[in-house]
């Protein structure tokens, strides 16, 4: 299992950093203002694609100045794009804070709307292609049901990263692996206890779950038994991507017939190096780079 189709979101983030949040009506000076390629479905698929995947996509830009250049940057790191297509109107937009390495969002979804389940059913071939069909929820919410049907149909598993959060009655039948973070889980689940969480997913037919919980670590399942993994210690500059680089990681190796512990480890160590950069896609570690990691965490153990 080694082919990586990422169905999903593609945007251009506007990221500015700030000491503190503005107030109501109050205008602050920011600073590091930058236009970075971001969405999640873009940065899970190059986060996959630096780890070493085969990964192809399937998503939408419009026709402004940014569409081509978040192709170009999906190309240049290795990620197939037959599957983007070229729509009327302005490319998926995000505008990001960044303060005190924390991260507030707005997003315009732009030519990520346009990606209907008819689109979707266009490029078929990919999800006959795909072992692994990797989705979010920047994306029509019928069209990730759509796609995890057909995905199901192609004999392909669907992982799920259900983000940004909303109920997703109906789509829970077709997920194989579900990677929440803890406060998408509990809206799901309305279980506040991660565990619990974890067990309601497993309730309910889904295979595999992670549940990242930020400076916690993340809690996962091997089976019926349930598991704990820690952070790796660095400086947090901006957690941009961090989810997303976790999620492209963890794919990538549980790709490898790897098992799931080393999968988590794996991806722990992306989201680490992912954090301690500014940006989106540009911050997500190349292969070599989280292997050279995880080895000098060894030896200080």
């Amino acid at each position: 299992m080694n082919n990586i189709l990422v169905v999903g979101s593609i945007n251009m983030d506007m990221v500015i950093h700030t000491p503190r949040l503005p107030l109501l009506g109050e205008t602050i000076t920011g600073s590091g203002f930058a236009t970075v390629p971001g969405g999640k479905g873009a940065n899970q698929a190059i986060a996959a694609a630096r780890s070493g995947g085969a990964v192809k996509m399937i998503g939408a830009v419009g026709s402004d100045l940014y569409a081509g250049t978040l192709v170009e940057h999906l190309k240049a790191n290795g990620v197939g794009c037959e599957g983007v297509s070229r729509v009327e109107g302005s490319t998926g937009i995000a505008v990001i804070t960044v303060c005190g390495g924390d991260n507030h969002i707005i997003l315009e979804k732009g030519a990520n709307a346009a990606l209907t389940p008819e689109r979707i059913d266009g490029y078929a071939e990919l999800f006959r292609w795909a072992d692994i069909v990797v989705m979010q929820l920047e994306i029509p919410f019928e069209t990730v049901l759509h796609a995890a049907k057909l995905a199901r149909q192609c004999g392909a598993k669907v992982l799920l990263n259900p983000a940004p959060a909303r109920p997703i009655d109906g789509l829970l039948d077709y997920v194989d692996i579900l990677i929440p973070n803890q406060y998408e889980a509990e809206g799901i689940t309305g279980c506040n206890d991660p565990e619990e969480s974890l067990r309601w997913f497993l309730n309910r037919g889904v295979e595999q779950v992670v549940i990242t919980l930020g400076g916690d670590g993340c809690v996962y399942n091997e089976g019926e038994k349930i598991c704990r993994h820690g952070i790796y210690e660095t400086k947090v500059t901006d957690t941009t991507a961090a989810g997303d680089g976790f999620i492209g990681g963890f794919c990538t190796t549980l790709c490898d017939d790897s098992p799931v512990e080393k999968a988590v480890s794996y991806a722990t160590a992306v989201s680490a190096i992912t954090v301690s950069r500014d940006g989106a896609s540009v911050s997500l570690p190349m292969q070599q780079e989280v292997e050279d990691f995880l080895k000098s965490i060894q030896k200080e153990q």
